[in-house]
């Protein structure tokens, strides 16, 4: 019987919805390999986005091999040696060691200029881009995949053989792909504030951890000779819902940290203060459809520790084009054939997803936060006694070194001797002091009192905080079983 096949006039053969890090990177692998790639972008270029603006070294290895750390933006961002790690009543500085196969630290490079750079790289080597342009939907047929694009009043097609979600944390494409709309559950939300004329070490980045925002984390990140990126990241599910709130959760802590008032000192801030919403990884949820494929935040792929997603963009996106490179060669898009992209993230970093995903999911447990905030200090005391195991932990946070390399037998036996050692500082202190002790032990049974009382007060909702735990301790437990298989 005679077949007679559809003859496609193809307007490239992938779309990238979305040109920030992730975007533009596997843009400009696919158009290397000599593919028709079309990227379409919400904003104009240079667009700023709200970000920390810290570029691992994982990361700058990747933009290494990209040609961009012989660009001018490289060449004047800030080089961070040193991570800062505050607590209430201690403070830790850890020098930085990189491993032997990365060539650079970690740097500070904000968005405006990181993502032009990536943007002009791919454009370079024939990428075309369409900006302001938005993806407004697509349809998955048998042999091409129609989008619907508006570029100001303009509303057009394209039709390409594959469609790319690089498109961040409301990615249309991720949400057309898995039918499913906003789940606090995995989201983290940012905010970001950058000031001028501030003063203090400009190879150092400072991270803080206070009460009143943990899970979360508090940054001071320098920018320039004078600048600073100070912001603040948390759980979204544990965080005020008024916006005026949120704010005001970093403005309070700019003013009353003394650290941080006395680097700002007369310094101003640039701009308002934005904030930005992050979507976190859930394995659990597709990466992949027939003819279409997500990358970077739109598939979620965020450290939930420390809200970086450069780095995970820009590995993506390679990891991604070595399979879509083969699926070019055999002309075959199906779900089937973009699976080993989905293997290939669990395989390189679900373990430390999961793990870091188990960590944050612990303090969302507010009525043990006291727990929580001792845990920090225990393991900031001990970076601070410790190189080692400063390098470790600061590591872990921001993906240099993989959580089940790192989590060894010997460091977790520092943890537990670190505990000891403050229990026993705390009891010597105890016998100069015995009316401390009377203060300190009145205090502990109020504080024990009223965590069992919150417990006791909504079991329903405790019950469910340690059933995500369990489930997330069988999670982790697979993945390093899985490692050590491989």
């Amino acid at each position: 019987m005679l077949k007679i096949k559809e003859k496609i006039n193809f307007d490239c053969d992938v779309l990238v919805s979305g040109g920030g890090p992730a975007g533009s990177a596997i843009a400009y692998h696919l158009s290397k390999l000599g593919l028709r790639v079309i990227v379409a972008e919400s904003e104009k270029f240079p667009r700023d986005k709200v970000c920390g603006d810290a570029v691992s070294p994982i990361a700058i290895n990747e933009l290494h091999e990209m040609g961009i750390t012989s660009s001018n933006i490289f060449r004047k961002a800030n080089e961070i040696t040193k991570v800062g790690l505050f607590v209430k009543n201690d403070q830790a500085i850890v020098n930085l060691v990189l491993p032997e196969h990365l060539p650079h630290h970690a740097r500070i490079i904000p968005r405006i200029e990181l993502d032009n750079a990536i943007f002009e790289t791919a454009k370079k080597v024939g990428t075309e881009f369409l900006e302001q342009t938005r993806v407004l939907k697509y349809k998955v047929l048998p042999n091409k995949v129609i989008t619907t694009l508006q570029q100001e009043q303009k509303v057009f097609d394209i039709t390409s053989k594959i469609i790319i979600g690089a498109d961040g944390s409301r990615s249309v494409v991720r949400r057309l792909l898995r039918k499913e709309t906003f789940d606090e559950d995995y989201q983290l939300v940012g905010l970001r504030a950058y000031y001028d004329e501030v003063k203090g070490p400009s190879d150092r980045m400072d991270v803080y951890f206070i009460e009143d925002n943990f899970p979360g984390i508090y940054w001071f990140f320098p920018e320039g000779e004078s600048g600073a990126n100070i912001g603040l990241a948390t759980l979204s599910k544990t965080f005020p819902q008024k916006q005026q709130q949120v704010k005001k959760l970093l403005t309070d802590h700019i003013s009353n940290n003394k650290d941080i008032s006395a680097r700002i000192g007369n310094g101003k801030l640039r701009h308002k203060i934005e904030g930005w919403p992050i979507t976190f990884y859930d394995a659990k949820k597709e990466v992949t459809g027939n003819r279409v494929l997500l990358v970077g935040e739109a598939a979620g792929l965020i450290n939930p520790l420390s809200g970086d997603g450069i780095q995970y963009a820009l590995l993506s996106a390679r990891w991604a084009s070595e399979i879509l490179k083969k699926c070019f060669e055999e002309d075959d898009f199906t779900t089937e054939n973009l699976q080993p992209y989905k293997k290939i993230l669990d395989k390189e970093l679900g373990y430390d997803l999961a793990f870091s995903n188990l960590i944050v999911h612990f303090p969302r447990n507010k009525s043990l936060l006291p727990i929580w905030m001792k845990a920090v200090d225990i393991l900031v005391a001990r970076a601070k006694n410790d190189q080692k195991f400063g390098e470790i932990i600061v590591g872990i946070s921001e993906g240099t070194f993989p959580s089940f390399q790192a989590l060894t037998l010997d460091f977790i036996l520092k943890i537990l001797l670190q505990g000891g050692i403050s229990g026993s500082n705390y009891f010597l202190d105890m016998k100069k002091q015995p009316s401390d002790f009377i203060e300190d032990g009145s205090l502990f049974w109020k504080s024990a009192k009223q965590i069992l009382s919150e417990i006791s007060h909504d079991r329903r909702s405790n019950m469910e905080w340690i059933s995500q735990i369990g489930k997330k301790i069988v999670n982790v437990s697979k993945y390093a079983i899985k490692s050590t298989k491989d």
